[in-house]
This record gives C-alpha cells, structure tokens and sequence, in this order.
C-alpha cells in the first residue's frame, strides 16, 4: 500500500477485507490519517495495483491466532460533504479573522 504521502506499507495478505499486519507485530496507525487515506494504491501479491480514494481507518485488532488485522472503510458521500463544509467554515473563519486584524 502507498499512502497520499508516499509512505509505502506492507502487509502479509488479507482476511477477508482485512490486512494483515506481517510478523505477528502490533502496527503504528498513527500514519492511517485523513489526509494520507485521501488517496493511494493497492498493489497485491500478483502486482495486480489498484487505486483508492477517501478511506477511513477503522481499527487495528489482535486476533486469537496472534495476528493483527488492520481494517479500512470507504468514507460515505455524507462524511466527504461534512468535510468539504467544514473546510469552507474554517476558511471563512481564518478570512475574518484575517479582515479583523487589519482593522485593527
């Protein structure tokens, strides 16, 4: 997996829809943010890649074998309008501010 920064990740196969961490070692998710999720791509075992967009992490989970199983979401339309509204408000926060300290 490559990340929206480039980060490159392995893993050791699937479960199902999850990936499974290699070597039985517990992952650092911190870098599964918003932003590196935005976009990226999937290359599988056969050099088959594949492409993804506005996922959300889910969770990292230690199964009774002892492997760790890290899971994804697609983002629905709704959580992606939320964000874009977000960001518009932010915006518009930062420009008043902006617009008040030149006042001043």
């Amino acid at each position: 997996m490559i990340l929206s920064d480039s980060t490159k990740v392995t893993f050791s196969g699937m479960n199902g829809t999850n990936y499974i961490v290699p070597d039985r070692a517990e992952m650092d998710t911190s870098i599964f943010t918003d932003d590196n999720l935005a976009s990226g791509t999937i290359t599988d075992e056969d050099g088959n890649m594949e492409e993804f967009s506005n996922w959300a992490f889910i969770q990292q989970q230690k199964q009774p074998s002892g492997d760790y199983y890290i899971c994804f979401r697609q983002k629905t339309d709704q959580e992606l309008a939320d964000e874009a509204r977000d960001s518009y408000i932010t915006t518009l926060e930062d420009a008043l501010i902006e617009l008040y300290e030149a006042m001043l």
